[in-house]
């Protein structure tokens, strides 16, 4: 009797495999593994002892010759910006990205020389939140995708937000002192490098060092909203004080202040 060709594959299964031997070869190339790896960090730790004698050091010649005993100069005048080399990075970490930040704690080579610098890795429709640098001017560049928008806000007297577009190896820059974001309006990662005018530039981002003031004075600063949500913000941004506002409702009330 001949069997249809449609029932081969499976009587051929169905043998033992002594006698049907293997119907696929096995791959000799192995499959990379999806599971994360742990990546030990590369950038060195710096113990507080050493950072004392960086810092009591008489002269730039003094300093330099200490971190050149500590090891070779590609561990100690390199700072390696690899996320996995930065497991808790100076510029915060969330599910838009993470920004590594070499400044004078994390990298003393920088200190006494002025200058220190970030690489943002934005994730797709990744936003650095709104944040300030109390201590430095920034100069940005993206390095990797586009249409980056970044915007600042400058002062009181000058309230127009200020807002650029990038494209590939364009810079903005953001003053010192302004309130700033950059977002990645795109659907691919983007990656920037961003220079301070400050070996410890400092980072306060806004929204969140915001609320964590004294509830009372959060309520009173934003105008005693009734309800805030995504359909009322122009009427809510109306309502906030434009500078000394009338303080805590338990002192209005005690006072006999309307508000």
């Amino acid at each position: 009797m001949t069997l249809p060709i449609t029932l081969l594959p499976l009587l051929l299964a169905l043998l033992p495999p002594t006698i049907a031997g293997p119907i696929f070869t096995t791959p000799t190339t192995a499959v990379p593994s999806t599971t994360p790896t742990s990546v030990p960090a590369s950038n060195p730790s710096v113990s507080p002892d050493l950072m004392n004698q960086l810092q009591l050091a008489a002269t730039s010649e003094d300093r330099f010759a200490l971190l050149s005993q500590q090891g070779p100069a590609d561990t100690w005048f390199k700072y390696d910006f690899t996320p996995d080399a930065n497991p808790n990075p100076g510029g915060g970490k969330g599910l838009g990205g993470q920004g590594d930040l070499a400044n004078r704690k994390t990298f003393p080579a920088l200190i006494n020389l002025g200058v220190a610098m970030s690489a943002g890795f934005m994730n797709p429709c990744g936003m650095n939140k709104p944040h300030i640098h109390p201590r430095a001017s920034e100069f940005l560049t993206l390095v990797s995708g586009t249409n980056v928008h970044t915007g600042f806000i400058l002062e009181n007297g000058f309230t127009d937000q200020q807002s650029t577009t990038l494209s590939l190896y364009q810079g903005a820059i953001l003053p010192q002192g302004s309130i700033h974001y950059e977002f990645n309006d795109n659907c691919e990662p983007a990656v920037f490098v961003a220079a301070f005018s400050n070996e410890d530039p400092g980072l306060s981002t806004i929204g969140k060092n915001f609320f964590n003031l004294d509830p009372d004075i959060v309520d009173a600063d934003l105008g005693f909203p009734d309800v805030l949500d995504g359909t009322n913000f122009a009427q809510f941004e109306q309502a906030i004080p434009k500078s000394f506002a009338l303080g805590a409702k338990s002192c209005l009330d005690r006072c006999g202040i309307k508000y």
